[in-house]
């Protein structure tokens, strides 16, 4: 059972402290997004708009791993037959906006989200992640001429305590913006206690400069092309355990510094006025100063987007995943790693369903399926845990006033 927690701690090394926050967030896709978004002109009359909406939203997780240790003598969760840990997670919060004038062509947007957090399941294990998190941002927005998208800076701050105050933490973030053309993100991550060798992977800051551009072309006259990339470099802090030392191979107080290279191509087709399709490729690469830490992956996925009418949509995604960890080698039958043995590699195959139901302009329905399954070419019995089905389901009701 301890050499299972053992093992799933390596797992989540890679897909959570990593990177994989990174490699999620480049995975999504939006429909028709426009690259030189311009701002809605306001009408001379309104001279400011404020923004109020609550939501509630439930989710069923089949395979929890926040908060996971490496170390299964001191984790809270020691003990579990499964290390997919089932439970529900019940959020609830509040979003208050405002989008003001300043001078003549400049304006300031202010946003306040404050959310809590329940966590049930695994007989209340996981309520030591209840949560409360309070969000603020702030955007000033420069549009010289109607005919070029708003320079933008922008600040976010966000606040996260939960239950056990060992994973309290802040992050902050300053960006820059060209319309949607060129992007600069500066984000500063702390937690609380900055100093202590603890044992979970997770409570480790760092500092994260990302830059993006995009491009986006017309193809014929139902077809549009983007085209974007992305280079992140990230430095995370020292106080790591000896387990992680161990593994990975860092010296003790050497700081541990990744350069990342994403990319994704994506083609839209729009069949009909209701109806339209999307291809991609994204493609993710992690380069680091220490080998354990170097992996690839590719995406293909295929999209389709249907419209019934204002605020009522449904959206299909399927996808398959390839990840290469080049730091890491399998162990053969025998228990040993040769020179001919190969890396370790995961395939996965994944469905997201998204239904959005507009009720009137006061109330909305979402709803949100994701499964996936990983498969792995390790042979270790004691790793067949990362042969896994990972499923999601989350509904969402959202009024705004």
């Amino acid at each position: 059972m301890k050499k299972n927690f053992f093992s799933l701690g390596l797992c989540l090394l890679t897909f959570i402290h990593l990177g994989a926050s990174s490699l999620c967030a480049q995975l999504q896709t939006e429909f028709g997004q426009s690259l030189l978004k311009k701002e809605p002109e306001k009408p001379e009359t309104e001279s400011a708009e404020l923004i109020f909406d609550a939501h509630f939203s439930n989710t069923f997780n089949n395979h929890i791993e926040l908060g996971l240790s490496v170390d299964p003598y001191t984790s809270g969760l020691a003990g579990e037959d499964d290390p997919q840990l089932i439970g529900l997670i019940n959020r609830i919060g509040v979003n208050l906006g405002g989008d003001l004038p300043v001078l003549d062509k400049l304006r300031l947007k202010l946003q306040y989200t404050p959310q809590v957090e329940n966590y049930t399941g695994a007989e209340g294990k996981l309520d030591e992640f209840d949560a409360f998190s309070n969000n603020f941002s702030t955007e000033l927005s420069f549009q010289p001429t109607t005919n070029l998208p708003p320079l933008v800076a922008s600040y976010q701050l966000q606040r996260f305590v939960r239950t056990s105050d060992v994973y309290n933490n802040m992050e902050q973030q300053f960006g820059f913006r060209f319309g949607r053309v060129l992007e600069y993100n500066f984000r500063l991550h702390r937690f609380d206690d900055e100093d202590s060798r603890r044992e979970d992977f997770l409570l480790v800051g760092s500092n994260n400069h990302r830059m993006t551009s995009r491009l986006q072309f017309g193809i014929l006259k139902q077809m549009l092309g983007k085209l974007e990339y992305t280079a992140e470099h990230s430095s995370y802090q020292t106080n790591l355990n000896n387990f992680i030392l161990g593994a990975t191979g860092l010296e003790d107080n050497e700081r541990r510094t990744d350069l990342r290279h994403i990319g994704a191509a994506k083609l839209i087709q729009v069949a009909t006025e209701r109806l339209m399709f999307q291809e991609e490729i994204n493609l993710f690469l992690n380069r680091s100063n220490v080998d354990y830490f170097n992996f690839a992956s590719t995406e293909v996925a295929a999209s389709s987007f249907y419209r019934l009418e204002t605020g009522r949509w449904l959206r299909l995604r399927l996808s398959r995943l390839w990840v290469t960890f080049e730091g890491r080698q399998i162990l053969e039958e025998s228990g040993l790693v040769t020179e001919d043995t190969p890396n370790r590699q995961d395939t996965q195959i994944g469905a997201n369903i998204q239904l959005n139901w507009q009720f009137n302009q006061y109330l909305t329905l979402n709803a949100d399926y994701q499964i996936t399954q990983n498969r792995t070419n390790e042979k270790d019995p004691l790793l067949d845990f990362l042969n896994y089905t990972h499923t999601i389901a989350t509904v969402t009701l959202r009024g705004t006033y």
